[in-house]
């Protein structure tokens, strides 16, 4: 077939995206890969040199209802080419509504109605030459935020990944273009629709979607597994016994799968979640891993052995029980499940609850995300709050003591998922964790190791769970205050850091303090001593924000000042007078009694707290002498 320009192509064609597919992804990058290709097109023998953009795969469609008045046109849904179609209608819109004069400009009405919409003779009713389904939510967003239509509504819930990228594409072109002359603009448009070309396939058949999608990329980017497995199952739902209208159901239900899976995924407009960690995660429960969870990898692997013509080859798990052949109910039971899964999987990631906040900073890695997957999904969040209080808890206590796997929370929450335990059977599960006894000696010896340990011996600095300490005994220090306003919380967890009070470059302002501490233990032995003072629990804070960076060398009097309006720990630590190793005792004493109060079953003698914050009886001597 022969390769067409965008006037060409935009003639007698309308273009809908389905619901199912991802949304626009397209970011600064390739939007400047477009323009410098723009900016290198040529004249050859007085005309614009061709540049062929791609091909572009389109399936016949049907207009709906309230655009049935358009005619001499068909509608297409847009199997593969959507970013850059998408891409080119932005950059459109955004040099017609910029042109003044020139070719463009003598054309405008009619050449927005070309390639942007096209209103009936009333003015009523429009169709947009390019747009999302009416079902897909960013419907919306495009004619009213990047097409500028005021009549349209905008949604309430818009903001998304994909909205976001609509928006910084038109914010590119804008000031691209307004960098440009009048003539520039002219030689520009005539670039994009007559020199780009395209090569445009339509696919008629099904089976033929699916065969060409699963062989696409987008400029290089392969597609990840959850796309690929979609036109996987609409190729099989091809090949079923069942009647056509069966299969025009079970593909409609894929399709809507795929597109409330790819809402929730990028509803964050910061973040999209990775499709692939999603898919896994969820797989994890809906068949039981040989490991904890199914990586990726192996997860792709699983999938498409369950979703072949040979399923029944392979084994379901380690019971040796063999996959089911695939049918209309195997592939609808599976859709529906993995698609209730995805709310609730962006749910995880971006809580309000703060226990679930908590619980995450503890461990977020994917097998404790299973498990929460697990929980959410088989009982609403109120019903669920001891196991979440009792969940921290242990994964609190893990993280002072190392006493239990926590992969082992993943087959729990394929256990709750398969039914094989109710809600109270992992809840005693957990609560048998949280009152297991206690080795004194062994938390001692725990501690010990982190001023023993040959790859970073830097005391409780390297304790893992140290800011996440910090920030509890912060609640604890707000209500002794007897203060209700927070000073710092969980929600100021990555822009806080850990501050050493006695710095541990100390020579400039702390000499003195450190030299005094260390006067009488024999030389050899000094520089642990120095270690210990400024690594112990009591020298150490959080602080929020750049305020670390600038504190850092300062002397105490600098400190206490800053201090004064800090964090409930700073504004503590500013009530003493000196900060000696007096203080840092007195400090470490009382961060250790709350240590007891936060692990069930946890009590030291005085005489083990001392070791556990000195480490060695020559400082512990030091820190308790009168």
């Amino acid at each position: 077939m022969k390769a067409i320009n965008l006037n060409e192509l935009f003639n007698t064609r309308i273009f809908r995206i389905p619901d199912y597919q991802r949304g626009y992804a397209w970011e600064e990058k390739q939007l400047s890969e477009l323009w410098d290709d723009l900016d290198e097109i040529g004249v050859n023998n007085g005309e614009l040199r061709k540049h062929y953009t791609g091909t572009i795969y389109l399936e016949e469609t049907q207009p709906n209802d309230i655009e049935k008045w358009l005619t001499d046109v068909k509608f297409y849904n847009v199997v593969d080419g959507q970013q850059r179609l998408t891409t080119i209608s932005i950059l459109l819109y955004e040099l017609l509504k910029a042109t003044e004069i020139g070719y463009a400009e003598k054309n405008k009405k009619k050449l927005l109605e070309t390639f942007i919409s096209e209103s009936n003779m009333s003015g009523e009713s429009k169709v947009y030459k390019f747009s999302y389904s009416l079902i897909d939510k960013n419907y919306n967003f495009l004619l009213h935020s990047i097409f500028e239509d005021s009549k349209v509504v905008l949604n309430h819930d818009y903001q998304n990944l994909y909205t976001k990228n609509l928006t910084e594409a038109k914010k590119y072109f804008s000031v691209k273009i307004s960098q440009l002359n009048d003539k520039e603009k002219d030689i520009l448009f005539k670039k994009i629709t007559t020199a780009l070309q395209f090569d445009i396939r339509i696919i008629e058949k099904d089976l033929d979607v699916q065969a060409v999608f699963e062989t696409m990329n987008n400029r290089g980017k392969l597609l990840s597994t959850l796309e690929k497995l979609k036109n996987r199952l609409i190729y099989l739902t091809v090949k079923l016994s069942s009647p056509d209208e069966s299969k025009k159901v079970l593909r409609k239900k894929i399709n809507e799968a795929w597109g409330k899976i790819y809402t929730c995924l990028a509803q964050n407009p910061d973040t999209i979640l990775d499709e692939d960690i999603f898919l896994s995660a969820h797989l994890s429960l809906y068949r039981k891993p040989k490991e904890a969870v199914f990586s990726e990898k192996v997860a792709e692997e699983k999938v498409f052995q369950m979703f072949c013509n040979k399923s029944e080859k392979f084994d379901k798990d380690e019971s040796g029980e063999k996959e089911p052949l695939v049918s209309y109910n195997k592939i609808e039971d599976y859709i529906i499940k993995l698609s209730e899964a995805a709310p609730i999987w962006y749910k995880i990631h971006n809580s309000q609850s703060l226990i679930l906040k908590k619980i995450l900073l503890l461990n977020s890695g994917k097998e404790i995300k299973v498990f929460l997957l697990a929980l959410l999904l088989k009982s609403e969040e109120e019903n669920l709050k001891q196991v979440f209080i009792n969940l921290e808890k242990i994964l609190f206590r893990n993280g002072t003591l190392g006493f239990f796997d926590e992969r082992r929370t993943a087959k729990w929450g394929w256990e709750i998922y398969s039914d094989e335990v109710n809600l109270d059977g992992i809840n005693q599960m957990i609560t048998g964790l949280i009152q297991k006894p206690i080795s004194t000696p062994d938390l001692i010896s725990q501690m010990n190791n982190l001023f023993t340990y040959v790859n970073g011996n830097k005391g409780f600095h390297r304790w893992g769970i140290l800011k996440y300490f910090l920030f509890e005994y912060e609640e604890i220090l707000k209500k002794r205050s007897k203060e209700t306003d927070d000073k710092i919380n969980i929600d100021n967890y990555e822009d806080t850091s850990i501050e050493h009070i006695i710095p541990q470059d100390f020579k400039e302002n702390w000499s003195e303090v450190v030299y005094n501490f260390a006067n009488g233990i024999e030389d050899e032995k000094k520089y642990l001593a120095y270690k210990i003072l400024i690594n112990t629990l009591g020298n150490l804070t959080i602080l929020k924000g750049p305020k670390n960076s600038s504190l850092g060398k300062k002397g105490w009097d600098e400190k206490k000042n800053r201090f004064s309006t800090g964090s409930y720990n700073e504004i503590v630590i500013s009530k003493y007078t000196n900060w000696t190793k007096k203080e840092i005792m007195e400090r470490g004493i009382d961060m250790l009694s709350f240590l007891e109060n936060k692990i069930d079953g946890l009590k030291f003698t005085e005489e083990e707290k001392n070791k556990v914050l000195f480490y060695e009886d020559y400082v512990i001597k030091k820190f308790t002498e009168l």
